[in-house]
């Protein structure tokens, strides 16, 4: 009984807490920056006026990719200033993303883009993985081929690394520096194909 109602106090601080940092990160947001459409602010308003809807959002990345979203943009950010998708409707007016907001209970997947979004640790806190994104595929040949190129790649440039540093030794009649870079350049040569 008593971890239940631990359980229950524990989901709903998290829940509490989690909706805090999104009204912090909004309002934020509404202080520093500039939204490119003004009616987007009275969706932010709205949220932050109301906690139910607000638990709603999650802020992703590729929102497009999601049922109902929204992309929002600040001025210095180049996108797209505001779009509404719910379903196969696209609209780019935020009255109707309002209205909607206001008269359904979905959750909503938000892409906000403002100057400096990946460097944010606030934003970065609150981005969610977009369970609407798709999973790209790679055929293995393709994942064996890219993987090989790399190693050979990083295999190459450690030769031209350990050449110089050769050279180097060389110059400086470094005896047992160069034989040490020696063993070093003899082993990288044998992993090369």
């Amino acid at each position: 009984m008593l971890n239940e109602w631990m359980d229950d106090f524990t989901g709903e601080g998290s829940r509490i807490e989690m909706i805090e940092r999104k009204q912090r990160f909004l309002r934020r947001i509404l202080t520093y920056y500039t939204l490119k459409r003004r009616e987007a602010k009275w969706i932010i308003d709205y949220w932050l006026r109301n906690e139910a809807k607000l638990e709603q959002v999650h802020f992703v990345q590729n929102a497009t990719f999601a049922p109902k979203a929204i992309i929002m943009t600040t001025y210095g950010f180049d996108a797209e200033p505001f779009l509404f998708k719910k379903g196969d409707v696209t609209t780019l007016d935020p009255e109707k993303a309002y209205h909607d907001i206001r008269l359904t209970s979905e959750d909503i997947y938000i892409e906000l883009n403002f100057q400096g979004m990946m460097m944010d640790d606030e934003y970065l806190s609150l981005l969610e993985e977009n369970p609407f994104r798709p999973e790209v595929a790679v055929e293995p040949r393709l994942a064996d081929e890219a993987t090989h190129f790399i190693a050979v790649t990083v295999n190459r440039q450690e030769e031209e690394r350990l050449v110089r540093l050769i050279d180097e030794a060389l110059d400086a009649r470094d005896q047992h520096r160069f034989h040490s870079l020696s063993e070093q350049l003899r082993l990288v040569r044998n992993q090369l194909p």
